[in-house]
C-alpha cells in the first residue's frame, strides 16, 4: 500500500502505467527475437515459446491496455512530452502484438506444410 502512495507522489498520473507497459514491451521484444531466431536461423521449432503463447498474447493485450490508460492520463494532464512517450509506447506495443500474431500464424502454416 505504501509503495503505491509513494509512486503516486513522485510520478505524474499515467507514468507508472506507461513504464509498466514499456517493461512488458522490452520483455516481449526479447521473446519475439528468440522466436524469430529459432524460426528463421536454427529451424528448431521445439525451442520456440509455443507452450506460453496464450500467456504472451494476454500479457501483450494487458500491455496495450496499460499504455492506452497511460496515454489517456497524459492527455488529461496535458503534458506533451508524456503524451508523446505514452503514444509511442502504445504504438510499439500494438506493432509487437501484430508481429507476434503474424509469427504464430506463419509458424502454424509452416509446420502444417513441412511436418
Amino acid at each position: 500500500r505504501w509503495r503505491d502512495r509513494i509512486s503516486v507522489l513522485f510520478f505524474p498520473p499515467g507514468v507508472v502505467l506507461t513504464l509498466a507497459s514499456l517493461m512488458l514491451l522490452i520483455l516481449h521484444v526479447g521473446i519475439f527475437a528468440n522466436d524469430v531466431h529459432h524460426f528463421c536461423i536454427t529451424r528448431q521449432f521445439n525451442l520456440m515459446s509455443f507452450r506460453s503463447t496464450v500467456i504472451i498474447l494476454f500479457s501483450q493485450v494487458m500491455s496495450i491496455w496499460w499504455a492506452s490508460m497511460g496515454s489517456l492520463f497524459a492527455e488529461l494532464i496535458e503534458d506533451k512530452i508524456l503524451r508523446c512517450f505514452a503514444l509511442t509506447v502504445l504504438m510499439l506495443n500494438t506493432v509487437m502484438f501484430i508481429n507476434r500474431l503474424t509469427l504464430e500464424f506463419l509458424t502454424i502454416t509452416y509446420r502444417e506444410e513441412k511436418h
